[in-house]
């Protein structure tokens, strides 16, 4: 990559400073770097005795006293500045991509950013209007339909054509990753998928006709099936993604299967952006002991999405 790869350093009250340090010592590329501040990652880095190299890191200095494990506006804020400048610079052509570590979403709004998360700020930031959350491992991948929304809010945001969409970006993706069309499967909203409308009507008046139009497209996809059978291991092994209709529908397996290994993607940008797959640890922040491996995992796929 003739740009560099940017890490963000994530919520300075988390892990992410100490998982990036962990990273970038292992890196033997050189298009590696971090964008975040210089002197709280020496100050950690003293902390853990881990190594520490200042020209991997594109400084963005802090205006304060961080203290670990704790949201805070100071801390918020510079995360949003971190992730702001790593955007911004991946749309210029300065970066070739952007790996991000976890925020926190309490800071964020005690700092005045009022976003859900990564996910709806790179949104809106890229004007990317065809988007979805995709998190993928070896084991399971799964992308989602609605994101961080209360469970009240799911079946009325559940429109046909988001459906489609979150359907056709997975697809695109899932191909592209396995150097062939995709197999894709739908669990249903409902208990038993809706077991013929008992149990609710979403899978015969909106699943079954947009799985109808995904076909019609040329996609391969199965569904709507029962939820509590979706994931299990003879069916994981002959599909290559999930969409799923909400958030914990799609993320308790795959954090169950794969939490350490997981990658988290955002389809339709127009950038280049992988995430870990967990939070900010506030209760291992600046301990040494929270594993680097999601965010190694992160790097892996992020050069090979840029590539």
């Amino acid at each position: 990559m003739k740009s560099p790869l940017i890490i963000t350093q994530g919520d300075p009250a988390g892990v992410g400073p100490e998982l990036a340090l962990q990273v970038l010592s292992e890196d033997q590329s050189g298009d590696l770097k971090l964008l975040g501040c210089r002197e709280l990652h020496r100050k950690i880095a003293d902390r853990l005795s881990l190594p520490f190299n200042p020209d991997q890191i594109i400084d963005l200095p802090l205006d304060g006293e961080i203290e670990p494990g704790k949201a805070a506006a100071i801390s918020g804020d510079h995360s949003f500045r971190c992730l702001e400048a790593a955007v911004e610079g991946a749309l210029t052509g300065e970066y070739s991509g952007v790996v991000t570590n976890p925020i926190h979403k309490e800071a964020w709004h005690l700092a005045g950013h009022p976003f859900p998360g990564h996910t709806e700020y790179l949104v809106e930031k890229t004007n990317s209007p065809r988007h979805a959350m995709m998190l993928t491992s070896d084991e399971i991948t799964c992308a989602l339909v609605t994101t961080h929304v209360a469970l009240a809010d799911v079946p009325d945001l559940l429109q046909a054509d988001r459906m489609l969409e979150v359907i056709e970006l997975t697809h695109e993706a899932m191909s592209a990753v396995k150097g062939r069309p995709a197999k894709l499967a739908m669990p249903g909203l409902n208990p038993h998928a809706g077991e013929a409308g008992l149990f609710g009507r979403e899978e015969i008046n909106l699943i079954i006709p947009v799985l109808e139009k995904a076909r019609a497209k040329g996609i391969d996809i199965i569904g709507p099936i029962s939820p509590d059978t979706a994931f299990l291991p003879t069916l994981r092994k002959t599909i290559d993604a999930y969409v799923c209709t909400y958030h914990d529908q799609g993320l308790i397996p795959l954090k169950t299967l794969a939490f350490d290994l997981g990658v988290n993607v955002t389809l339709g940008l127009p950038i280049v952006r992988t995430s870990v797959d967990h939070g900010t640890a506030f209760d291992l922040a600046w301990q040494g002991k929270a594993s680097a491996t999601s965010l190694q995992e992160a790097v892996k796929l992020a050069r090979r999405l840029c590539a």
